[in-house]
């Protein structure tokens, strides 16, 4: 399997990934050629995420724009659906011990059951407080890390 340098070869993918994406945003950029485009990544995505995907974008952009692009990306197969019991109740374990939101918790499941790294597009502060009250059984990434790396890179060195 092909690895970005930056990104490993199977990730779970919370909706803020997408959304960055398709509404625009400058992390919108790194998501499409870091994480879509690349031949042999491995991609899943839950059904909280479809939901996410399509309340946000109906609530910033209306209900047609939210039909049109949460339709448009499940055609286009970026990622899988990984749907499962074990999923779930995975998913119920974590929201049992941890002060996140169930959503976290389905990309965090997903990323156990597939053995991926879950992906959040950006750092929010709850998901911060567990990680740092107790490591998670899975690598936790945000997608904005890799935007301060490649900025604080290109910045000149003055010594």
């Amino acid at each position: 399997m092909n690895e970005s340098p930056k990104l490993p070869g199977k990730l779970s993918i919370d909706s803020g990934i997408v959304l960055a994406y398709y509404l625009g945003e400058k992390l919108g950029a790194l998501v499409r050629t870091e994480i879509f485009e690349p031949e042999g990544k491995s991609l899943y995505h839950n059904r909280v995420c479809i939901a996410e995907l399509f309340y946000v974008l109906c609530r910033r952009r209306g209900e047609k724009v939210a039909t049109d692009y949460t339709r448009s990306y499940l055609s286009a197969e970026y990622s899988t659906l990984v749907d499962s019991d074990l999923v779930d109740m995975t998913a119920g374990a974590y929201k049992c011990e941890r002060a996140i939101s169930l959503a976290d918790c389905y990309v965090i499941a997903v990323a156990k059951v597939q053995e991926a790294s879950a992906l959040f597009a950006r750092h929010e502060t709850d998901l911060d407080r567990e990680i740092k009250r107790k490591p998670f059984d899975v690598p936790i990434l945000f997608i904005e890390d890799w935007t301060l790396r490649e900025e604080s890179s290109m910045q000149p060195h003055i010594p």
